[in-house]
């Protein structure tokens, strides 16, 4: 790192910018930048006669530094052969950037290291002992430390007090983020591999901060940098240790773009950032050990094929490693996705379940011994540092799951001709066993998120991945659905309010770290406390209800168009009312103001969560204007507790005014209109 030589280590007249804005004492350490001050803080330092460089007119000589354009994780651990080699081809395309003059503090790089080891995704797509030995060596991209400290700052106490202060964990995070896409769009013509890496993990932090079109448009940019770097860095020495490492990492990036192209995309309206033809020759990752120690081998492609690359298709090939079985589980859970987001209810197959399903149980089947989805496995998979790998494989697994079958359930009790009589008479088999693999899989994932923060690092802050909490929200919210519609077995109802109780506090806490979880915390707490209510009710009025819910079908309405789609309606699952008793706190705005898209409100008369019709003038509490009875779908939250004449359970508090009945009818709706996936993406585009 290029410094500035200053010819003493105290004086009055030599004092940085900084220090004399702050009269403070400015000492430097051995005579050079940065000073004591600025390299605690990791602030830039310069003098009073540097300060026309650092006002937009260039950058000072002293403070300018070249960055070879292949700056690659193993670069660092290469032997002396293969960096002569690389310094021969990088030196005609190397690039200017602003030279970082922060200095790392050992609690910074302690924070980085943890990014890097136990931290998804960089703990299974970056290369850990050349991230490490760069660390150690201060050697690492400056573009990599801010996005690693991006992701450490929601983790951090420390960091939130100091660079977060009111704005929490966010705040911190966006602290670091801003200086990280600051390098990157100096560098958009001539990517490395650290840009493309540090790019995919504020991809992350706009999503979790509920800025979905930013996220959007970082991941495009990075599917367009990682194509340019792809043309330029095409090998084919595929047994040379090093040159394997340099195409792991660029194949580790790629499919790490492609997983988080499922998630952001995963609803009509948002077209993929890559296509089938950027991945269909690609080696699925190899197992960590393999690419820790650099021993080449292939690894079969996505669709099940050798490699391109592979000089004997009939050779032997490498096992799939974790990150690989990340990759086939995301997969599958996305073509369950597209399942949903293709069919409505007069194209709905259950042929097509049928397969989603088969396909969803061979990766099972495939997955390691070591792997498997038994009790206490992941407790192991603790111990050994991989817990947060295992979780994630089953948490899209189970995931998948409970979205084909709840699929199959909507399908039958949307049906006018559906009775909840026949259902208990055991007419619907396969109905039954939908809700049996809905329940065995939503303990599944409640399961491994408990044995995750029981094993956590007590002097951090448990921080879990986007996908697993949404995996969470997933199923509390349809096991509440479930038991509330009556289609849950009797003997299940202890483990199904479990099972809401601790989701919903995965939720809270998420929040806590992820804005974009805070509507999902919202949706759980509704259907929590109306569960709650409904549980507490003396046994006569829950069979009385219990039978009107049985002779009553409520079918769920449809929207307008434009409200139909997911991606039209970026706070689908805000179910906010500024009027009434019973209103919400507003949803914090993201760190620097920059949220999705305003919420488009639901039409009138169209019931939504915590009660009442969007868009109604009066309050919730009021009573209903003079007309006609409002029809079966959109139910009136003042009218009688009775339905039919029979006595229902008391109403919830004044924050949850809707009862079970209507709560379902809601929660069908939103289903069917692919709500919770425009919630999970955080907004449209």
């Amino acid at each position: 790192m290029a410094s500035v030589v200053r010819s003493t280590a105290l004086r009055a007249g030599g004092a940085c910018v900084r220090c004399r804005k702050g009269k403070t004492k400015c000492v430097y350490e051995n005579g050079r930048a940065p000073c004591k001050n600025c390299a605690k803080g990791m602030h830039e330092c310069y003098l009073p006669s540097e300060s026309m460089s650092h006002g937009g007119h260039g950058v000072s000589p002293a403070r300018v530094q070249q960055r070879a354009r292949e700056s690659l994780p193993s670069e660092r651990a290469v032997s002396s052969t293969s960096g002569d080699r690389q310094a021969t081809s990088a030196s005609g395309v190397s690039r200017h950037i602003p030279t970082v003059t922060e200095k790392l503090t050992p609690e910074l790089m302690q924070e980085c290291e943890r990014v890097i080891s136990n931290t998804l995704p960089a703990c299974v797509a970056f290369h850990k002992p050349s991230f490490l030995q760069q660390l150690k060596n201060t050697s690492m991209d400056p573009t990599m430390i801010h996005a690693l400290l991006a992701t450490a700052a929601r983790h951090s106490p420390a960091m939130i007090r100091r660079y977060g202060g009111h704005g929490g964990g966010s705040a911190a995070a966006e602290h670091f983020a801003s200086k990280a896409i600051h390098l990157i769009g100096q560098a958009l013509d001539q990517p490395s591999l650290a840009d493309i890496q540090a790019l995919c993990l504020l991809v992350i932090h706009e999503w979790g901060c509920r800025n979905a079109v930013r996220a959007y448009i970082y991941l495009g940019q990075a599917a367009r940098m990682a194509q340019m770097y792809r043309i330029v860095h095409s090998h084919h020495h595929h047994s040379d240790p090093d040159q394997f490492l340099q195409d792991e990492s660029f194949r580790r990036t790629l499919w790490l773009i492609y997983i988080l192209d499922c998630f952001l995309t995963s609803s009509p309206g948002r077209h993929p950032a890559l296509s089938s033809h950027d991945v269909q020759d690609v080696s699925l990752p190899c197992t960590l050990v393999d690419y820790h120690f650099g021993n080449p081998v292939y690894v079969r492609t996505l669709s099940g094929a050798p490699p391109s690359t592979m000089p004997d298709s009939a050779g032997h090939l490498g096992e799939v490693g974790e990150f690989g079985h990340i990759v086939l589980a995301t997969k599958a859970w996305r073509n369950v996705v597209e399942m949903m987001t293709t069919t409505t209810l007069e194209t709905f197959s259950e042929e097509q379940c049928l397969a989603l399903e088969q396909d969803i149980d061979a990766i099972r089947q495939s997955l390691p011994l070591h792997f498997a989805d038994k009790p206490g496995q992941i407790n192991l998979h603790i111990t050994m540092g991989s817990g947060y790998m295992y979780a994630m494989i089953h948490s899209l697994l189970n995931c998948g799951t409970i979205f084909v079958n709840r699929r199959r359930i909507l399908q039958v009790v949307t049906d006018e001709n559906f009775s909840l009589e026949a259902w208990r008479s055991s007419s619907y088999p396969l109905m039954l066993q939908a809700v049996d693999r809905i329940f065995a899989a939503s303990h599944s994932i409640i399961h491994s998120l408990l044995s995750l923060e029981h094993g956590a690092d007590k002097d951090s802050i448990l921080c879990f991945p986007i996908f697993m909490l949404f995996s969470a929200f997933t199923a509390g919210s349809t096991v509440a659905y479930l038991t509330l519609k009556g289609l849950a077995p009797p003997d299940v109802i202890e483990s199904a309010s479990s099972i809401v109780r601790d989701s919903l506090r995965l939720c809270q806490d998420g929040s806590e770290s992820w804005p974009l979880v805070v509507p999902w915390q919202r949706h759980l707490s509704v259907m929590s406390k109306v569960l709650r209510e409904v549980n507490s009710a003396p046994r006569d009025i829950r069979d009385a209800r219990e039978d009107s819910r049985s002779n009553q079908h409520v079918s769920p309405s449809v929207k307008d168009d434009i409200l139909s789609q997911a991606d039209t309606n970026p706070d689908a699952m805000d179910y906010d009312q500024t009027t009434g008793l019973g209103a919400h706190a507003p949803l914090p705005s993201s760190v620097d103001g920059r949220d999705s898209e305003p919420p488009i409100p639901r039409r009138p008369g169209v019931t939504t969560i915590n009660g009442g019709s969007a868009g109604a003038a009066t309050p919730v509490t009021a009573s209903p204007p003079p007309g006609p009875v409002p029809k079966a779908d959109s139910p009136d939250v003042a009218s009688s507790t009775s339905v039919g004449g029979i006595p229902q359970a008391p109403q919830p508090g004044p924050d949850v005014d809707m009862t079970a009945m209507e709560l379902c009818a809601a929660f069908e709706r939103q289903l069917l209109e692919l709500d919770d996936l425009a919630a999970f993406m955080g907004g449209g585009v």
